[in-house]
């Protein structure tokens, strides 16, 4: 039995454990870091972590057989109403101009964030999403969130702060679920690897907090939050209306 049909006949244990693994790979390369590696040398450390999270779901997808089902064909990416409605937050964190950061320079970050979004959107959103496409929509996309939620438990590991962790893990859950719809609705992985990309630069470059005071930035990202909510139980709803359609039309015409 190949593993492709392993993973068909559990889903979510299948889902579970790519999750795992790579949190697992991860994890072990941050450890090895603090234990043999120099202060100094860190960085290197972060960026041998960060270079896991592309490697470990390309070898993933080439694994499992799903290079046709992640959705990196070209001629599936064209955005719809769900994929303009989700680019609404990023016009959120954008709705008070950009300032200048020290720590990110431009042109380095956006390099850095396309490669943090197709590695993570490419196992979640493609493989993982792939192997939870059997289940009902609403369950592939909460488990999604979840287990995208729980890889970012991994800044724990990395500056030691795990009430920040616990708290990132929380928000990306719904971040998670959020693109697990927007996969969903736009049938692209790449539309939503743009969306991730452009998402974390507007968060990262978001002058809110400068022209308005921390408060404001706190709102902004409550409304952003409400907003994930709302457009992920849309694409639910929707979803399930459509099913329940189908289903009536076969029926009906047996």
């Amino acid at each position: 039995m190949s593993l492709r049909q392993i993973a068909a006949q559990r889903p979510v244990l299948a889902a579970v454990l790519c999750a795992g693994l790579q949190f697992l790979i991860t994890g072990l390369i941050i450890q090895a870091g603090i234990a043999f590696a120099p202060a100094a040398a860190f960085g290197k450390v972060k960026l041998v972590a960060f270079a896991s999270t592309v490697i470990f779901p390309l070898a993933m997808a080439q694994a499992l057989g799903l290079w046709r089902q992640v959705g990196l064909e070209w001629s599936k990416a064209r955005p719809g109403h769900v994929f303009f409605a989700s680019m609404l937050l990023c016009v959120l964190f954008a709705s008070m101009g950009f300032h200048a950061n020290d720590q990110h320079p431009f042109a380095p970050e956006v390099l850095i964030q396309f490669i943090n979004a197709f590695g993570e959107e490419l196992l979640f959103r493609g493989v993982i999403f792939a192997i939870l496409l059997s289940l009902p929509r609403w369950q592939a996309i909460v488990i999604s969130g979840v287990l995208f939620g729980a890889m970012h438990l991994m800044h724990g590991f990395m500056d030691g702060n795990w009430n920040h962790a616990m708290w990132w893990a929380a928000a990306t859950c719904l971040s998670g679920a959020m693109f697990a719809a927007v996969r969903y609705g736009t049938g692209s992985l790449w539309l939503v690897i743009v969306l991730h990309m452009v998402l974390n630069l507007c968060k990262i470059y978001s002058n809110i907090e400068f022209a308005a005071g921390p408060n404001a930035l706190l709102i902004a990202e409550r409304v952003a939050y409400g907003f994930e909510i709302a457009l992920t139980a849309y694409v639910i709803f929707m979803g399930s209306a459509r099913e329940k359609l189908v289903q009536v039309r076969s029926a009906s015409v047996q």
